[in-house]
């Protein structure tokens, strides 16, 4: 290695301005420290946020686990944005019983060794660190043990790559398995992640079930049954938040896990439950009649072009799928509706090929008779032995025949004696999102809605594919705790309707008191009944553990879903609005209606204030179609299914850039997500916001409004960060602690690790210990 002149390269770096670095603002899988952090060039100006010297260009993960031992593989590169050299230590905090058994580190292909610090020293380093770095952002740092190497140099311009391997026991939930990767980056931000990502593979001595991610959207697959694939791919990432994995073992037809959560003595529990049924293909000999599906296709004159083509694809997937103890219908609408067969007709080989004709010399022309079209779907399904499914696909409202929505339902649901599921596609801007809502309620359904651009024949693929696999229909919990039956409530579903073999069905509810679980799960399977059982345990607040604080902010996300369709289908109530801004502002769960919490101006105690915003931005749902209806229906899906709370986050960040772009086109009124823009992106990983575009409002800040920190919500006012949770008295009389002074670190040790994230941020914080505030101002 070639030799390095330290005090020449300080003198340059500061005499040539090298921007000033934060040790924690770049990281994520491990981060880089000074070799001495007295010189200046580690200390931030008082009152200056850091600026990056160095990014994070990629982070590759691959991990083996097996049973309850994961052996990861990580491969970090890093590169100087600096002008000058940087004089670094490489540091890597340790996941939970992580102990690393191999580490290279590779500069210019020659290895550097390294050591483990345990948790007694790693806490004095960083602590120590804090004070003379004066950097907030290594608080967080200070208690979990870490691997760091021995110094070495960056270039100007340089990318060093750092290679790590490590066997981590891995920790039970109950009982299921739980994988952490630790992505998190500091809570201060920084430049984003160029680019991560991350392969497991898991492999089991018995079969796996219920593989879930809590944290991110990640691709699960099942090549067989004792093994699963897992892959994350994402770029631009500046909050990645650490990566969890969880899953069960078991054999059940059904299999059930359970994880609860109970924080606070005198409030309710959290649980969910997951369920991913593993049900059997009848047998040649099984007399058990198969799928009733019926196609139900728009061939309006909105339809032409490339919608019709995509229809007529999509209606050709599922002919082919069809097994021969299926049966099933196509009806196409326009100002009339055409039937093919005028009944349910078996899926044999011949009228297959005779239905795939006829849907291609389909043709797209006139109006919309939705009307139609559904009483003939419904009184096709009325002779069906059994529950059919009904796909209808729209991308208009209705223009022919009986047009008010009121009519068009009551009419439907009279109709429906077959007990059909209907399952709504509603494509492009045009569509009545209010129309398909009402009768995905009344007709044990849901609505998909289909942006426009989209591939409607991909929505059809997906859907058909889920509903095309056995099914346990009917299907019914019971859960009793201690053996009382009224012990949990306000469970997400409310109704599961059928469960689909391979899909996996996420339930949230509360529950009152801990104790042991008996889980009934009931249902027809063919003709036959079936009941499956599972027992578990709902834990105290002494049981509980903080990591699966999770559950009560997914359950949160689901009863906002519910709060909101209600006000949509019935009307609004004032204790739903009430409850709607409540769980909103404490979980930090913003919606179209309550994105004004994240504004400045706005009291996070000034109830009235919050009332007439939030009843103000409701009455956007009277909108039937149009863009602005469509989004808020297709919002509102997402939350009252979200799989896990992050879902929610990316669909109010995916609904504020849609709705921003139409602010810069036309504008929306006070009170909408446009109006809040600023707030919005800091939901989808904490982002600072953009610039609104013209027509919009111009940011005040780039600091993002609302942030989730370990499990607490709190609203940027006026530079200070305030805890969701904190009375106006509270905010009064809270402890003012200067940054770094005797008393900040006297407070750091009574914190336990989650709460000392509280502290790892650049601005002024106010926050809530057992009733009592403190608030951490900068030092002077």
């Amino acid at each position: 290695m070639r030799p390095f002149n330290r005090p020449l390269c300080m003198a340059l770096l500061v005499g040539a301005g090298c921007l000033i670095f934060s040790a924690g603002s770049a990281l994520a899988q491990g981060f880089l420290l000074p070799e001495n952090p007295d010189s200046p060039i580690w200390r931030r100006p008082p009152n200056r946020q850091p600026v990056q010297t160095y990014r994070v260009d990629k982070i590759e993960v691959d991990a083996a686990i097996k049973d309850q031992v994961a052996t990861v593989q990580v491969s970090q590169t890093f590169r100087n944005t600096c002008s000058q050299t940087l004089q670094v230590r490489f540091v890597f905090p340790m996941p939970y019983d992580g102990a690393v058994d191999q580490m290279t580190f590779l500069v210019d292909g020659d290895e550097l060794p390294g050591k483990l610090m345990d948790a007694d020293k790693a806490r004095k380093q960083f602590a120590d660190y804090v004070r003379r770095m004066q950097d907030p952002a290594l608080v967080q740092w200070i208690g979990p043990g870490v691997f760091q190497t021995q110094v070495f140099p960056v270039p100007a311009g340089a990318e060093r790559t750092v290679s790590l391997r490590y066997t981590q026991l891995l920790q039970r939930n109950g009982s299921m398995t739980d994988w952490l990767l630790p992505l998190k980056p500091a809570a201060s931000g920084g430049t984003p992640v160029g680019q991560i990502n991350v392969s497991a593979r898991i492999r089991s001595s018995v079969p796996l079930t219920n593989v879930y991610s809590p944290t991110h959207e990640v691709t699960v697959k099942k090549p067989n049954s004792q093994t699963a694939t897992i892959k994350l791919s994402q770029s631009g990432k500046r909050n990645l938040g650490d990566m969890r994995v969880m899953w069960d073992v078991g054999e059940d037809p059904v299999p059930m896990s359970l994880v609860g959560y109970r924080g606070e003595r005198d409030e309710d529990g959290y649980f969910m439950l997951l369920l991913q049924p593993d049900l059997p293909e009848p047998s040649a000999k099984d007399r058990r009649r198969g799928k009733h599906v019926i196609l139900v296709l728009d061939k309006s004159g909105s339809m032409k072009r490339e919608k019709i083509e995509q229809a007529r694809n999509a209606a050709s997937y599922v002919l082919d799928r069809l097994k021969p103890r299926d049966q099933f219908e196509l009806i196409t609408y326009d100002n009339g509706v055409e039937a093919y067969a005028e009944s349910m007709t078996d899926a044999d080989e011949d009228t297959i090929e005779d239905a795939k004709d006829y849907v291609s010399s389909i043709l797209a022309g006139g109006g919309t008779n939705i009307h139609e079209a559904l009483l003939t779907a419904l009184h096709t399904a009325s002779d069906v032995d059994g529950s059919p499914y009904i796909v209808f696909l729209t991308d208009g409202r209705p223009t022919v025949g009986t047009v008010e929505v009121a009519k068009i339902v009551s009419a439907a649901k009279k109709a429906n004696d077959s007990n059909a599921r209907l399952l709504s596609l509603g494509v492009g801007h045009d569509v009545n999102s209010h129309l398909l809502d009402k009768l995905s309620a009344n007709l044990q359904g849901q609505s998909i809605y289909v942006s426009p651009g989209e591939a409607i024949d991909d929505h059809v693929k997906r859907l058909y594919d889920r509903i095309g696999a056995p099914a346990l229909t009917d299907a019914k919990l019971t859960i009793t705790v201690e053996g009382k039956k009224r012990s949990v409530r306000q469970l997400y579903p409310q109704d599961m309707v059928d469960l689909f073999s391979g899909d996996q069905v996420v339930v949230v509810g509360r529950y009152r008191h801990a104790g042991d679980v008996r889980i009934e799960l009931t249902g027809k399977l063919g003709d036959e009944r079936k009941t499956y059982t599972y027992r578990s345990h709902l834990p105290g607040v002494s049981e509980s553990h903080r990591r699966d604080a999770f559950v009560e902010r997914l359950w949160a996300v689901r009863r906002i879903g519910s709060i909101i369709d209600d006000i949509d289908l019935n009307g609004e109530k004032p204790e739903l609005v009430d409850e709607l801004i409540a769980l909103s502002k404490k979980h930090g769960v913003l919606t179209p209606y309550t994105a004004f919490l994240a504004d400045e101006d706005v009291g996070l105690n000034d109830r009235r204030l919050q009332q007439a915003n939030t009843r103000r931005n409701l009455g956007r749902l009277h909108a039937e179609s149009g863009a602005d209806a469509f989004r808020q229906r297709a919002a509102k899906s997402l939350y009252k299914t979200a799989p896990r709370a992050g879902a929610a986050e990316e669909a109010i960040a995916d609904f504020a850039m849609s709705e921003s772009s139409a602010a810069g086109a036309g504008g929306y009124g006070r009170g909408s997500i446009a109006s809040s823009a600023p707030a919005a992106p800091g939901l989808a990983g904490g982002q600072p916001a953009q610039p609104a575009p013209a027509g919009g409002s111009a940011p005040t800040s780039r600091r993002d409004k609302l942030r989730q920190i370990e499990g607490k919500t709190f609203y940027s006012r006026g530079g200070v960060l305030i805890d969701a949770e904190a009375s106006d008295e509270q905010v009064a009389a809270a402890e003012a602690i200067e940054q770094f002074s005797d008393r900040y670190f006297k407070l750091l040790e009574e914190l336990d690790d989650k709460q000392k994230a509280w502290l790892a941020q650049d601005d002024e914080i106010l926050f809530v210990v057992k009733g009592k505030a403190y608030k951490i101002v900068k030092a002077k």
